[in-house]
């Protein structure tokens, strides 16, 4: 079922990307055989939704974009069951975690004039619908500039998630358009869809004045101001294209209750730098903040004192975002005992049965952060549902799981971590436990490693150790660019 899945996300992925109008006999044949296939295995809803595409776009119906759209969605659902399912039966073990519980209420914040809102939403369906049926061939720079002017419209609003799947989609176009060798239209029929489906479903919750319907969709929490906390930095992920654009996310625990957060709360804090052509990505770190602080000194094992922030919390834990006046300064040294990453398998089952699936989900909305011992390493391999990737099987107790490793610019400094593991004598001393993050997708347990707990202090896996010579970096950087 899972290839079945694969394939049908592939095929829909080629029809958005050359338009249902130019989709030939080849295309449909394909489409029909695997419809047939999700039918044979009992996915009778998931099959009659392809069939009914397949008959559309043999007739070259005006309804076909729709019925694409529905069959992704339907299709994403699917495999967020399967995938979650698949994670609980993989996690519950001996922890099994209670009945599913009800997922907290929501308050949707205030919309702004409905009146005013309803058109907007109506032309980013139709445009998202038009994009479908024409496909990219048929795109243009005026298409561009009708997207980034839809992502201003819906910013403006307020609408933040369909504004973050607009500026997605955008991003694609112009990879598109430019010939980029990272386009990805995985990304952008994801994000197509997410936009459609965001986009027709605030119409339909404003007609119905359905307030829980639209505080799910708009997936709004106030940020809570916090006059300071102390924290403990755990692990940081790093991703860096080959256009030189680099992003970092660092993952915290507190280590008091400050400000109304509790002790041990999971916080997120992250920074985003433009592309420098030639720059390593870690040479970022070495620049200053508004805050007046370079974010290097987060890798130190050392307590920090963040200031006059606010604390975005979910179920999670939650995100750190700084202001103007925020301050970061670092305080005495810290160790990373198991107390600060202790995980609870039985947390995370619970967690997943509240959820409420949605065809909104992005696969990392659920992930956990794990810690993992007495683990064992397999030999890399590609991953066969993303080509951008290598896989590194791990087995740690009863669990198994993918070690996920790019083939990018963000992958060489931990593919060569968990290579040095695997080059380790098995007389050696025992292995550190292993801080990741992992989600749960095409049924497989993903893992992020981020930091080995070594007795000597905490070894940050996707960091490179290599000299940066700062002065010579800020000769070569153009920031007017």
């Amino acid at each position: 079922m899972i290839a079945a899945l694969f394939a049908l996300q592939q095929a829909f992925e080629d029809l958005v990307v050359r338009g249902l109008r130019s989709s030939g006999p080849d295309d449909v044949r394909r489409l029909q055989a695997i419809g047939e296939d999700f039918g044979r295995a009992g996915a009778g809803y998931i099959a009659d939704l392809v069939g009914k595409l397949v008959h559309l776009v043999r007739e070259a119906d005006s309804e076909a974009p729709r019925a694409l759209l529905r069959a992704q969605t339907a299709m994403r659902v699917f495999e967020r069951v399967l995938s979650l399912d698949a994670a609980v039966e993989a996690l519950a073990g001996e922890h099994g975690g209670d009945a599913a519980a009800t997922e907290p209420a929501r308050e949707p914040p205030p919309l702004p004039d409905k009146k005013a809102l309803v058109p907007v939403l109506e032309e980013l369906a139709g445009l998202v619908e038009g994009l479908v049926g024409s496909g990219l061939t048929t795109a243009s720079a005026a298409t561009k500039q009708k997207l980034d002017a839809s992502f201003k419209e819906a910013s403006r609003l307020k609408l933040l998630r369909l504004a973050t799947s607009l500026r997605y989609v955008g991003d694609e176009l112009a990879r598109f358009l430019a010939e980029s060798e990272h386009f990805s239209a995985r990304r952008l029929a994801f994000f197509l869809n997410r936009t459609w489906l965001i986009s027709r479903g605030l119409l339909e919750a404003i007609a119905e004045d359905d307030r829980p319907a639209l505080a799910r969709l708009l997936l709004a929490s106030a940020p809570q101001p916090v006059k300071s906390l102390k924290l403990a930095m755990i692990g940081v992920q790093k991703r860096a294209l080959l256009d030189g654009s680099a992003a970092f996310e660092f993952r915290f625990r507190t280590l008091a209750d400050d400000s109304g957060i509790p002790r041990g709360t999971r916080l997120v804090w992250s920074c985003v730098f433009g592309a420098k052509k030639g720059v390593p990505a870690e040479a970022f770190l070495h620049l200053p903040q508004a805050q007046k602080f370079t974010p290097k000194i987060l890798l130190d094992a050392k307590q920090l004192v963040v200031t006059d922030a606010a604390v975005a919390l979910d179920d999670a834990g939650g995100r750190l975002m700084l202001g103007p006046k925020s301050t970061v300064t670092q305080g005495a040294p810290v160790a990373i005992t198991p107390e600060l990453v202790h995980w609870d398998p039985k947390r995370a089952v619970e967690r997943i049965r509240r959820h409420r699936i949605s065809p909104l989900d992005l696969e990392v909305e659920l992930q956990e952060e794990i810690v993992v011992e007495g683990w064992e390493l397999g030999a890399p391999g590609d991953n066969p549902f993303r080509p951008e990737q290598r896989v590194f099987p791990v087995r740690a107790g009863g669990l198994e799981l993918d070690a996920v490793v790019s083939s990018g610019p963000d992958g060489e400094t931990l593919g060569a971590a968990l290579n040095a593991f695997r080059r380790e004598a098995k007389q050696g001393p025992p292995r550190p436990p292993l801080f990741g993050l992992v989600h749960y997708e095409m049924g497989r347990l993903v893992f992020q490693p981020l930091t080995a707990l070594a007795p000597t202090g905490p070894v940050h896996l996707m960091i490179s150790n290599d000299k940066i010579d700062l002065a010579s970096l800020m000769k070569t950087m153009d920031f007017t660019s």
